[in-house]
């Protein structure tokens, strides 16, 4: 299993907040081999476990900046002083070298510019902020789209991650972006055809004008 993975699941569990690996690394954990090289980890969590996350993140040493839009970014140094525009949250330590950060006419407000170069320690983490209700996982961008969470979240020698069906409904916004395609065309042979319906499914909810993955 990826190192990566191993050590970031490490710095997570048994904390007072849920979590799932999501992106790229949640196809590699369904798939059970790495099948590319990532550009970062992507952390799927709730939006009430928020606040426990940043601060846990803080005492292992991480910088956290909530995302504005638009390239900026707001360095977050007090729980009451948030933002909230975003649901994506970036942790990163003093080594890590994806991230370039330049300021603004405003204080606590940088430009934030996101290195492709690839990954290769644990200095860097996204956590995207999700809504879950008893028992259902919310697609956050159609809050009728619902997964059970026992399928929604899945565990690879009891490392959670988000279902292939579910990460692949996020990645649909964007298969002009060459390894979202590769994810799906990857994980779309492994699914069963439960998962394939959903996704199939949900895809038709969310683009009713159609989309390339429709039917396949």
């Amino acid at each position: 299993m990826n190192t990566l993975i191993v050590q970031a699941n490490e710095i997570l569990r048994n904390q007072q907040f849920e979590y799932a690996f999501c992106g790229g690394y949640a196809i590699d954990l369904f798939l059970g081999f790495e099948s590319r090289i990532h550009g970062d980890i992507d952390i799927s969590s709730y939006w009430k476990d928020r606040n426990n996350i940043i601060e846990h993140m803080w005492e292992l040493g991480f910088s956290v900046y909530e995302m504005l839009g638009e390239g900026k970014a707001h360095h977050i140094t007090d729980i009451e002083n948030q933002k909230m525009i975003k649901r994506n949250i970036f942790c990163f330590q003093d080594t890590c070298d994806l991230i370039q950060l330049s300021a603004t006419d405003e204080a606590g407000i940088y430009y934030i510019n996101f290195r492709n170069i690839g990954q290769t320690k644990l200095d860097f983490i996204e956590f995207l902020f999700n809504s879950r209700n008893d028992t259902d996982f919310i697609y956050a961008r159609n809050n009728e789209i619902k997964r059970a969470l026992d399928k929604a979240i899945l565990k690879n020698e009891g490392i959670p991650y988000l279902a292939p069906e579910v990460c692949l409904l996020y990645k649909s916004t964007d298969i002009t972006h060459e390894v979202n395609q590769k994810d799906f065309d990857k994980a779309i042979v492994k699914m069963t055809d439960e998962q394939k319906d959903w996704l199939n499914d949900a895809l038709i909810k969310t683009y009713p004008e159609g989309h390339k993955w429709i039917n396949r």
